[in-house]
């Protein structure tokens, strides 16, 4: 067993190594400036041809996994504008915490509005920290199959709702 695999390796290393590097490597042909199209002589082309803008997004069908891509990034940015605003919020205003709490109370918002707001401030800080785990398990090596990719996605998103639910109700 192993001679044959020590065999087969030194058969393979000598075919690979016999190859010119003309057979191994795609080589571009070079094209004069009269065959180079233009920027406008390109737009004017693919107009003619009614080629769509690539990527065109109205044939993209988006998936699972990249719309959880694109909502992990923006969770992040939503909460570094959150953290930004409270602090500039804390050095620049006059007064303190409490008396801010007491202004909204003497607001006299409804108990839904101010429930809706607590989620909306809790949510993207629970999607992000349970995708950040699922990111953890990625590193790890685990999670990459298909199937598991959108039953952990899915996990993150009912995880991520019920989580911010529960903050939100305190």
């Amino acid at each position: 067993m192993l001679s044959t695999t020590m065999l087969s390796r030194s058969i393979l290393r000598v075919h690979t190594s016999t190859l010119t590097p003309l057979q191994t490597m795609a080589t571009m042909k070079p094209i004069s400036q009269s065959e180079h199209l233009t920027g406008q002589e390109f737009w004017s082309k693919n107009k003619a041809l009614k080629r769509p803008i690539s990527p065109h997004l109205t044939i993209y069908k988006f998936q699972l996994t990249s719309m959880l891509s694109i909502t992990h990034r923006g969770t992040g940015l939503a909460q570094s504008g959150m953290l930004t605003g409270a602090g500039l919020g804390a050095l620049m205003l006059p007064g303190n915490f409490p008396m801010f709490l007491t202004d909204i109370a003497a607001m006299h918002f409804g108990a839904a509005i101010i429930f809706a707001t607590k989620f909306v401030l809790a949510w993207p800080v629970m999607f992000h920290l349970w995708n950040g785990f699922r990111h953890l398990a990625w590193d790890m090596g685990h999670g990459f199959k298909i199937p598991e990719l959108y039953k952990t996605g899915w996990f993150v998103v009912g995880l991520s709702v019920v989580t911010a639910l529960g903050l939100a109700a305190i």
